[in-house]
């Protein structure tokens, strides 16, 4: 997974939320505590960044329930998309009379299909 600069810095806030839900707490001031991770991320710091991974991970398979309810028009056909599967490198989209796996990587495709 390659993370560059700009996807840290727009993602920041989101990432600190989620690492605050986790149980994570500032010593004295949650400002310098902000800025101690920021600074430790933009710096590439081996713990900061595997939990920045584990935090993206959990971004993506969000955006993958958020597809349950939606309309999908897959080869001239119209699904509803009833519920999903996650696992570790793909993902199911599960409606009547459909079941589709499909990869992270194509998640953005999958969203171009939903009406």
């Amino acid at each position: 997974m390659i993370i560059d600069e700009n996807q840290k810095i727009e993602l920041f806030d989101k990432f600190y939320i989620w690492l605050k839900e986790d149980g994570l707490k500032p010593k004295t001031s949650e400002r310098l505590h902000r800025k101690k991770i920021f600074a430790s991320l933009l710096a590439n710091d081996a713990m900061t960044l595997e939990n920045f991974k584990d935090f993206l991970k959990d971004e993506i398979k969000n955006e993958v329930k958020e597809l349950i309810g939606k309309n999908l028009i897959y080869k001239n056909k119209s699904f509803i998309i009833n519920n999903t599967e996650t696992k570790e490198k793909e993902f199911f989209i599960i409606g009547e009379d459909l079941r589709m796996k499909c990869t992270y990587e194509q998640l953005d495709q999958i969203k171009k299909l939903i009406v």
